[in-house]
Order: structure tokens, then C-alpha cells, then sequence
């Protein structure tokens, strides 16, 4: 009998610490992830596939966004949804940050080209 009684008291106190601890859960599922797509953009600093501080900035800003926003619809969202959610979105902007990094570093260097050529027209 004392085991039932221990049974269900642990029980209830298991489901209080749950739903008090489920925000700070969804919230840390988040960072995470955030966290993980950042280390991997970060990998790469120092070679031409390097975003930068500054996109590295904006996918952390993008990624939070939509987080609060999927949050915000999805109140009922497990911490491992979230988290899913939360990858899915940093893997989405991190290609997308990796796309306007290769466009603009193609308009840079079409933009040398051209200013060469021109150079070379003017002056020999």
C-alpha cells in the first residue's frame, strides 16, 4: 500500500516539475539549435565558404524569429518538436545565407573583372 500512495504522489509532482520546467525546455531546444547551426558556420571561418560575422548574425536573428513565431502558434509543442522545427529553420537560413554570400561574392568578381578590363582599355 505505501508504495501506491509513494506511486501516486511522485506522480503528480513529476507533472507539476514538467509543465513549470516546459517553457525553460522550449526555449533551451531553440538555443541549441541555434547554437549547433552557428558552431557549424563557424567551422568554416578562415575558407571562401565562410558567411561572415554578419550573416552568421542575420541566421541567428532569422532562426529566432521564427522560432518565437512557431512557438507563438504552436503552444502545445513538445521541446522535441520545437527542436525539429528549430533545426529545419537554421538548416533552411543557413543555405540561404550561403546562396547570397556565393551571389555577391560572383558580383564582386565579375565587378574586378570588369574593372580590369576597363583599366587595361584606358591605359594599355
Amino acid at each position: 500500500m505505501a508504495g501506491g500512495v509513494n506511486g501516486v504522489g511522485a506522480g503528480s509532482g513529476a507533472q507539476r516539475k514538467q509543465s513549470t520546467n516546459t517553457e525553460a525546455q522550449k526555449q533551451q531546444a531553440v538555443q541549441d539549435a541555434i547554437n549547433a547551426s552557428v558552431a557549424r558556420m563557424k567551422e568554416d571561418e578562415g575558407k571562401t565558404s565562410y558567411l561572415g560575422e554578419g550573416r552568421i548574425d542575420k541566421v541567428k536573428e532569422k532562426v529566432a524569429e521564427e522560432m518565437e513565431t512557431f512557438m507563438k502558434e504552436n503552444p502545445n509543442a513538445t521541446p522535441e518538436e520545437i527542436k525539429a522545427k528549430a533545426e529545419e529553420s537554421a538548416s533552411k537560413n543557413e543555405t540561404n545565407a550561403g546562396f547570397e554570400k556565393m551571389r555577391d561574392d560572383n558580383f564582386f568578381k565579375k565587378l574586378m573583372s570588369r574593372r580590369k578590363e576597363l583599366i587595361r582599355d584606358m591605359w594599355g
